[in-house]
């Protein structure tokens, strides 16, 4: 494995005050790292309190024997309107382009989302993004219930999902291979504290996202709040075609990644991060698995699964009962 450190880092709170929610650019970054046929560590400018090198991020390579998940994930199709933290600022002159005007049919209740109106006149709960080629699979935490149950999509194709928990299989080989350490720690916290259905292995739940120059293009600047501090987030990357960017971009340290194909990523996703634009014919195929902390029931880590608010005396927590 070779290994790369980093001599950059701009801070945390600076990058974040600076990027969250922007779309990478080529002032974010100073530095690509094109990774080929060689497993990859890249590694902080900083030491650990016992001063070992911090990770920022390993690629290894070659890391799925056949096709199977790789043509699972190009068969998706979805597209998401959900996700705030990382499709970008809200274009109000697209909206306008779309026929809604602002303090009309919409209000911002962020640079990144946005409120319709109603039928009655007022604004709605749910707040809408911009459309994202981004799919959530596995377990997840009701926003509203607090109930914990599986993703809509997951529900609607279990062959797909069937197929998909091989992610959890082979990205953990990969992870166990670039970080024993780490690995064994979120491998205990996983089966000390969550349950087994709420589970593959020692992830949770997956996020699809797929880039072309005709779709989703880009994503960007965010933090995945939700995943668990003490671990990793993997990620397996999937190329087809002739295509330039979709980096994967880390503006503190001033460094994008060109990960290959076939390969996983192990990234501390705790870090500011987001996808570069994507031109040329060609697209990539992605999928991040993590553990959401959120879904840790049991012992001292552990939530309640009870329903909350008026949810608590039902049996459902849908959205759709939500609304009603």
């Amino acid at each position: 494995m070779q290994y790369i450190n980093l001599k950059t880092d701009l801070g945390k709170k600076e990058t974040l005050d600076k990027w969250k929610g922007q779309f990478p650019d080529e002032t974010s970054y100073s530095q690509v790292i094109r990774v080929t046929n060689e497993d990859t560590a890249i590694m902080k400018p900083v030491l650990s309190l016992d001063g070992s090198d911090v990770p920022l991020a390993y690629i290894i390579t070659n890391a799925y024997p056949d096709d199977e998940v790789r043509n699972t994930l190009k068969s998706i199709e979805d597209v998401s309107t959900m996700r705030a933290n990382c499709s970008g600022p809200i274009d109000k002159e697209d909206m306008k382009r779309k026929g809604l005007i602002e303090g009309e049919h919409y209000k911002l209740r962020s640079p990144n989302s946005y409120q319709v109106r109603t039928k009655s006149g007022g604004w709605g709960m749910i707040a809408y993004a911009n459309e994202i080629h981004s799919v959530m699979i596995g377990y997840k935490r009701g926003r509203f219930t607090g109930a914990i149950d599986c993703s809509g999509w997951t529900k609607d194709n279990a062959e797909k999902f069937n197929t998909l928990k091989d992610i959890s299989k082979y990205n953990e080989l990969a992870f166990a291979k670039a970080n024993n350490d780490i690995y064994t720690k979120q491998k205990i916290f996983a089966e000390s504290f969550v349950k087994p259905e709420h589970r593959m292995g020692i992830f949770s739940t997956y996020s699809a996202n797929r880039y072309h120059s005709g779709q989703s293009t880009k994503m960007s600047f965010h933090v995945d709040s939700g995943d668990t501090e003490m671990g990793l987030t993997s990620m397996c990357v999937f190329r087809e075609g002739e295509y330039d960017g979709a980096f994967l971009t880390f503006p503190r340290y001033g460094v994008a990644i060109d990960a290959p194909d076939n390969s996983v990523v192990i990234a501390d996703s705790l870090e500011v991060h987001g996808v570069t634009e994507i031109s040329g014919n060609g697209e990539r195929f992605s999928c991040v698995a993590y553990m959401d902390n959120r879904l840790a029931t049991i012992g001292s880590a552990g939530k309640s699964e009870k329903l909350i608010g008026k949810y608590a005396a039902k049996t459902s927590g849908n959205l759709d009962d939500f609304l009603v």
